[in-house]
């Protein structure tokens, strides 16, 4: 995903109180990667051992889940979770009304908050199905670029996005954040909504990894470790003889499962 600046409108977010000590979410703030073809847990392992890696983007669904990329059984998810890693859970499903996915949720805003809901109910079934710890657990919607000047299409995504946040704070509540572009995925503009994520997952392939620098997010909105960077793009890395192309991640928010491993930073505040 490219990242194109424009402008949006800033608006201030209340920081969450004190997290409950539970075993479905820590603040990480470390570096991670994602990745759709990891292609084994094998694979994963050689970019755990004495990598600088914690975080793994582990893609657990969706309409729009690429064709070509891993599917996860639970088992596989158990292994993993027994490597080590961190998770960032990305449900990547329906996309803006104005884009050429072939996933797409409804332009009619009512309808598209509806959808949001229903995203949100199907995302909670997998990570069910992975026998996780549901309360505060975090998920987080994989939503692409679109063109946010598009009036009415800024405001179906609006709805929709209103629509996952509050289904997933229905009881048992998980925490909603958002995946895209920083500057073309209408991210600020969600900070304004009835119902705001609980945290956001920014692209912006500046290169820098700090999380309280993200273009066309004001440094208030998101603020108290409820922000992941995607800070660089497609790219090949190396480790333990496994070539992988993925995405680098640096964080200061809620990553699945605690405890949490705050005290070594990698740049990432």
């Amino acid at each position: 995903m490219a990242v194109l600046l424009a402008g949006l409108v800033p608006a201030l977010v209340t920081p969450w109180t004190t997290a409950p000590a539970h075993a479905s979410f820590g603040i990480s703030q470390h570096k991670g990667w994602d990745a759709c073809g990891i292609g084994s847990t094998a694979n994963a392992q050689a970019f755990w051992s004495n990598t600088p890696f914690w975080n793994m983007g582990l893609y657990i669904g969706g309409s729009q889940y690429g064709k070509g990329c891993t599917r996860w059984t639970p088992a596989d998810v158990a292994t993993l979770r027994g490597q080590g890693w961190k998770f960032l859970p990305l449900w990547v499903g329906p996309q803006a009304p104005c884009t050429s996915f072939a996933s797409r949720f409804s332009a009619d805003p009512a309808t598209a908050y509806a959808q949001g809901r229903d995203e949100a109910r199907a995302a909670y079934q997998v990570i069910v199905s992975y026998g996780w710890d549901t309360r505060d657990a975090p998920i987080i919607y994989d939503l692409e670029a679109f063109n946010t000047a598009d009036a009415g299409c800024l405001a179906a995504t609006q709805q929709f996005i209103s629509g996952w946040v509050y289904q997933m704070h229905v009881p048992t509540a998980q925490k909603a954040g958002v995946y895209g572009s920083a500057c073309a995925s209408g991210l600020n503009t969600f900070a304004s909504l009835a119902n705001v994520p609980d945290f956001i997952d920014a692209a912006d392939w500046s290169g820098n990894p700090s999380t309280g620098t993200i273009r066309c997010i004001p440094s208030g909105n998101w603020s108290g470790s409820r922000r992941h960077k995607q800070y660089a793009g497609d790219h090949t890395e190396t480790w333990n003889g496994v070539t992988l192309n993925i995405d680098s991640d640096c964080s200061n928010g809620p990553v699945y499962p605690a405890p949490d491993e705050l005290g070594n930073e990698q740049g990432c505040l």
